[in-house]
């Protein structure tokens, strides 16, 4: 069984000290040394908007100022389990009042980015109405945040889409696309008991179909067991649990000279814009992959 070596672990260190955002290096610092929660917030505030929602290439992909459903999700998912002070509570509070404001009743969810997008670099799947044939991207996310913030929320409006959210995944959505997938299983951890029954063996199949075990059954860009197994308890982690160890293995065998971990796509236009978001994209997934070596204690020591 591979480990993160110190000096590897070391290497990826000083990679988001010295390469990463501001916010990837407070979130590192606060998982991994003695950073305070409050200085991740301070960096994420540089991110929102007048309006209440978040933008300003939050998620680096789309690099437009305005608020975008997508990066606001970015943000709840930076979130999401914390234990919140007044003043963080308040910022949540306008987030939700944009998530509201940006309602669509038309689709009965919301569109992932704004069509003022367009006017800014971004990636090439990044065009307005993306994603519009797969509602619960970001749909379904979006109801999962809602659920946890049910005190603001008018309690009619948020029974009706939980109930949609649930009848779209019985019987609309085709179980093929990974990042409907992933925002169905955000919802899946807030719903109550009955509510999560009634879904549970469509979301099942719905990961089978888009995670397969195999990396030859894999496409290019598709799903892997570590992003949705991110540590042992995880839901799924004994369906993936023979495959588990050999793509931790991988995962540590990816990691660059330099210390970092590289996205496995390309913008295919923009290309000035695409390295500087390829280089942000690195301390995010360099973040995220010492989390999960962490949680899977692959990492052989992780003090600074």
């Amino acid at each position: 069984m591979k480990q993160l070596s110190k000096i590897d672990f070391n290497k990826a260190r000083e990679f988001i000290k010295s390469k990463a955002r501001p916010l990837e290096k407070a979130l590192f610092e606060y998982e991994f040394e003695t950073g305070s929660f409050q200085s991740v917030i301070d960096a994420l505030l540089q991110y929102q908007n007048n309006d209440g929602g978040f933008g300003n290439a939050l998620e680096p992909d789309l690099r437009c100022p305005e608020s975008s459903v997508l990066a606001t999700t970015v943000a709840l998912q930076i979130l999401d389990g914390k234990v919140l002070d007044d003043n963080v509570k308040s910022m949540v509070r306008q987030t939700i009042d944009y998530l509201l404001h940006t309602y669509n009743e038309k689709r009965n969810g919301w569109d992932i980015i704004p069509r003022e997008a367009e006017h800014s670099p971004r990636a090439v799947w990044w065009d307005y109405g993306a994603f519009r044939n797969h509602w619960g991207n970001p749909s379904a996310e979006v109801v999962g945040y809602l659920i946890t913030y049910n005190s603001i929320i008018p309690v009619e409006m948020l029974d009706e889409l939980v109930e949609y959210a649930v009848q779209y995944l019985m019987h609309d959505c085709d179980l093929s696309e990974m990042h409907e997938l992933f925002c169905y299983l955000r919802l899946s951890e807030k719903l109550n008991e009955l509510q999560y029954r009634l879904i549970e063996e469509r979301l099942h199949q719905f990961v089978l179909n888009c995670v397969p075990k195999e990396t030859v059954d894999r496409k290019e860009y598709g799903a892997t067991p570590l992003q949705i197994i991110n540590h042992p308890n995880a839901r799924y982690y004994s369906e993936y649990e023979d495959v588990i160890s050999k793509e931790l293995d991988a995962l540590i065998d990816e990691q660059t000279d330099e210390g970092s971990w590289e996205p496995n796509w390309n913008w295919y236009r923009f290309e000035e814009e695409w390295e500087m978001a390829k280089e942000e994209w690195k301390g995010i997934i360099t973040l995220n992959n010492l989390k999960i070596l962490r949680n899977f204690q692959r990492i052989e020591i992780t003090e600074a």
